[in-house]
């Protein structure tokens, strides 16, 4: 889980609040499969809540956006060298994506690895910045596998008295009931299995 701290401060790692004490029941509600269809390897989540975002997917990234709660996160897997490295891996999201927040080493929070999607080398990077509109915190993750590259980026602003618990509610309730889940599909499931179906006069034709 993860929290942030006064924006006047230095921010660092605390105890986030449990996820369900989220005030605005961010990320409450029956879940959702989200499985892409576009992306070069198609990758699946649960979203809880999934009626309120509106989600749609492009030739290089999949979107769920949350008007409501002002929250967005993009997902994408891509094609790469057989030995890209994670570093190689964000670099290219970001020339993709240039809206991925610019990490300023005084804004993240915490930092570490991630097991999902499994079979990725995943760096999980959680940051807070004060802006005009009240406290944005992102949730950044980059992977890197054998010639495949995955990237994961959350963004969501929160303003009024309580931002602060509240932000860290949300990035702690992304952290685990979504990016801590994520799947890329195997060449099984991606895809569909249809049944040959021969009727009596077909074999004779």
């Amino acid at each position: 889980m993860v929290a942030c701290a006064p924006s006047q401060q230095t921010p660092a790692a605390a105890p986030a609040p449990a996820a369900s004490s989220s005030p605005a029941g961010f990320l409450e509600g029956k879940p959702g499969r989200v499985r892409s269809h576009g992306l070069d390897f198609p990758l699946e989540f649960s979203l809880p809540g999934k009626v309120s975002w509106q989600i749609s997917e492009g030739p290089s990234w999949l979107v769920a956006e949350q008007r409501s709660s002002s929250s967005q996160l993009a997902v994408r897997t891509w094609r790469a060298d057989r030995l890209v490295r994670r570093a190689e891996c964000e670099a290219q999201a970001r020339l993709a994506r240039p809206t991925i927040p610019n990490v300023r080493d005084e804004a993240v929070i915490d930092r570490k690895p991630l097991s999902a999607p499994s079979d990725f080398d995943n760096e999980l990077l959680v940051g807070v910045e004060p802006s005009a509109l009240g406290l944005n915190g992102y949730v950044l993750v980059f992977g890197a596998s054998s010639g495949r590259c995955y990237a994961a980026v959350f963004t969501t602003i929160v303003s009024g008295k309580d931002a602060e618990p509240e932000l860290a509610a949300r990035l702690g309730l992304v952290v685990d009931r979504i990016l801590s889940k994520v799947r890329v599909l195997s060449v099984d499931e991606r895809a569909p299995r249809r049944h040959l179906v021969v009727t009596p006069g077909a074999a004779q034709k």
